[in-house]
């Protein structure tokens, strides 16, 4: 599905106003997050008790963080977003499904509780926050690491150098379960053909598929 949490209630009222309203009107900053939890919670039974048997994997993807921290404070997460997770997780839970999680930006400091709401995979990762092995140092075999190759490597270097990189992330993260090696982020339309199919092909001549 689409939005998460917290980037439902930000297309709402705007990033900069949402900043004002947790000061402003803490009654309204806590409200918007819960009704937008209900409503999420809703949507995802009618959507799962429809078409959950048609999914491998649920997702939805709420981008929390940019370069250096979380987009409000990590205890903002803990207290406001993180929490109206637990419902949707169980749910797909439930249905036998696992969830991945697809969040930008550095969002260490409130992995843990994320782990704990029960995300079974987390997707996104640029090299200038973490490079990939780092994320898959950091947890391990606890969740799924999904992404590894920083969409602007893919898109700039050239083909010697792009298959050196993804060799290199590929060597550091060998041996690690629950790896899912793709872009760090989407695929967008200025990413340059070549390189993408050169990425596929990196990966499957490291797997061994051409033996």
């Amino acid at each position: 599905m689409g939005n998460g949490i917290f980037e439902c209630v930000q297309d709402l009222t705007g990033y900069e106003k949402l900043c004002y309203m947790m000061y402003d009107d803490e009654e309204l900053f806590a409200g918007l997050f819960h009704r937008i939890g209900v409503n999420h919670l809703l949507i995802w039974e009618r959507f799962m008790e429809e078409f959950g048997d048609l999914y491998c994997v649920l997702r939805f993807g709420d981008d929390m963080g940019y370069k250096s921290n979380t987009l409000l404070a990590a205890d903002t997460f803990r207290t406001f977003v993180i929490p109206r997770y637990k419902p949707v997780i169980d749910l797909i839970h439930s249905y036998g499904k696992p969830f991945l999680l697809h969040s930008c930006g550095r969002i260490f400091s409130i992995m843990e509780e994320l782990i704990a709401a029960g995300i079974d995979a987390k997707h996104s990762n640029e090299d200038q926050i973490a490079p990939f092995p780092e994320w898959v140092e950091r947890y391990r075999d606890r969740i799924g690491n999904f992404g590894g190759f920083d969409v602007d490597a893919v898109c700039q270097l050239d083909r010697k150098a792009l298959k050196e990189y993804i060799m290199d992330v590929l060597k550091k993260t060998e041996g690690h379960g629950g790896i899912a090696a793709g872009t760090g982020n989407s695929v967008p339309s200025y990413v340059p053909l070549g390189n993408y199919l050169n990425l596929i092909e990196s990966v499957r001549e490291y797997r061994g598929d051409f033996r």
